[in-house]
């Protein structure tokens, strides 16, 4: 239970770190619609796999590009809602030197299509703006689930690479153990050596002894 809690924690820490959403504009057919906004600290691919991901199993499509925008078909914006409505999102990079953060805009309703008719249902600029601070949660803890997953691959490979270097321990420490006694023998037969050299120096001398003058 405490490791849930704390779980939630860090990704409120994390949501609350970059902001809310924020009324704001974004370009549909030249020109400028009303939008919900919110920067995000991942990249594009990141954001836009875990929106796939999560709003693909909300609605009754996967996304798809309508006029430059991602479009989800008959989505429930809201677990309270008992009608769908089609989310319009463009997520774009902030900016060459911020690669890394991501603006996403969610389009209240496209200016060509009659809104709220049937069983379509667009935001207005509150449910969009808390939609977008819901998706955050959501992205955030994709992300943290992709570092998780690099960080345990990380850990395989670091644990694999520590198999091989105690392998290539103990195969050294076999080898040291091979040389050691080689060089432990071959002093040894030095001094063995040592000693034949100087029984044949006296055999030599006894021999050279007897000479006759």
């Amino acid at each position: 239970m405490k490791k849930i809690i704390l779980f939630f924690s860090i990704l409120l820490i994390s949501v609350l770190s970059y902001g809310q959403a924020y009324e704001g504009t974004v370009q549909y057919q030249k020109q400028l619609q009303p939008a919900a906004v919110i920067d995000l600290p991942y990249p594009p691919s990141v954001v836009n796999a875990a929106m796939d991901e999560y709003l693909s199993k909300k609605g009754k499509s996967k996304g798809n590009d309508i006029k430059g925008f991602t479009t989800y078909r008959n989505t429930q914006p809201q677990q309270s809602d008992s009608v769908n409505a089609d989310l319009y999102f463009k997520t774009e990079r902030k900016s060459r030197k911020e690669k890394e953060v991501t603006v996403v805009s969610l389009l209240l309703a496209p200016a060509d299509v009659q809104t709220n008719t049937g069983n379509l249902h667009y935001l207005d600029m509150n449910e969009a703006r808390d939609y977008l601070n819901g998706l955050a949660i959501t992205i955030d803890a994709y992300n943290l689930e992709l570092t998780i997953k690099d960080r345990n691959h990380a850990v395989i490979i670091a644990e694999a690479k520590y198999k091989v270097l105690t392998s290539e321990g103990r195969d050294l420490e076999k080898k040291r153990t091979t040389i050691e006694k080689k060089i432990a023998d071959n002093k040894n037969d030095q001094q063995q050596q040592l000693k034949e050299i100087e029984n044949q120096n006296q055999k030599l001398t006894q021999s050279v002894s007897q000479r006759k003058s």
